[in-house]
């Protein structure tokens, strides 16, 4: 396992320098900052439009939270070291409110769930996968924040090497699973922990759709009900990140299992 933090934040937090009133300048300087380099840096979630991450920018800057993320990928490089895998990370600050860019629950599940884009091998240069490791501003940026973001990412992508990408609800369950509990069992910052009557209520529920590749109905087991209303598909009579949850718990009764060596 080899982890590269590629620093793109002052680049990302420069955007808000480039004119405080013509946002098409400022959308034109993000599409050069994201392809206009030597390769295209995946940074489609950022929106330069939206207005509370200049703040939430400064104050990674100013934890040194790349500096912090590299930290944090020598330790799981430690504990991954059977993978065989190169992963490049890049964090990546989400904004919803007034920016017209991204959708909470649908830009979480695009990141957690979407396709896999990996780069062409070739003699001189192997493929080294891109992790962008996002970071919502509703969230507080604190240190256990930004691990457990970065832990779960890569366990996620470690997840994808070795099942590829998930495609029924318990594909995607036991991919999150895995994420979740490596991250330290967080969603958004806080514990993600079901009651016992939930626990079992969201099984029941669960167990006939776990061969489903249906999105909207993945995605209504796994956010819950009000995200399902919000993006507007069916709910299922389920709480708030309710799959998820389940997800978790299934994983840490299962905690034995560790990530094995691919190549």
């Amino acid at each position: 396992m080899k982890l590269s933090v590629v620093p793109v934040l002052k680049e990302l937090r420069a955007l808000y320098d480039v004119s405080e009133r013509n946002t098409l300048e400022r959308f034109w300087a993000y599409k050069a900052l994201m392809v206009d380099g030597p390769e295209v840096l995946p940074l489609g979630d950022f929106s330069p439009m939206g207005r509370r991450q200049p703040e939430y920018l400064d104050t990674l800057l100013s934890m040194n939270a790349e500096a912090l993320s590299a930290t944090f990928a020598r330790d799981i490089e430690a504990e991954l070291s059977t993978v065989q895998a190169e992963f490049r990370l890049l964090l990546v600050v989400v904004d919803q409110p007034n920016n017209g860019w991204t959708q909470r629950w649908l830009s979480d599940a695009a990141w957690r769930f979407g396709p896999e884009k990996v780069p062409q091998s070739t003699e001189s240069a192997p493929a080294r996968r891109w992790i962008t490791v996002q970071l919502w501003t509703h969230v507080p940026p604190t240190a256990d924040y930004l691990r457990a973001q970065i832990r779960g990412a890569v366990r996620r992508a470690v997840w994808r090497i070795q099942h590829g990408v998930p495609a029924t609800l318990a594909q995607m369950m036991q991919q999150e699973g895995a994420a979740l509990a490596y991250g330290g069992g967080t969603f958004a910052g806080q514990p993600l922990t079901l009651e016992p009557d939930e626990l079992a209520y969201t099984r029941e529920v669960l167990q006939p759709l776990r061969t489903s590749d249906h999105w909207p109905t993945c995605f209504a087991a796994l956010y819950g009900d009000e995200a399902a209303k919000e993006v507007g598909f069916p709910p299922l009579g389920l709480g708030t990140l309710a799959g998820l949850g389940v997800a978790l718990d299934d994983a840490h009764a299962h905690s034995h299992d560790v990530p094995t060596q691919h190549s």
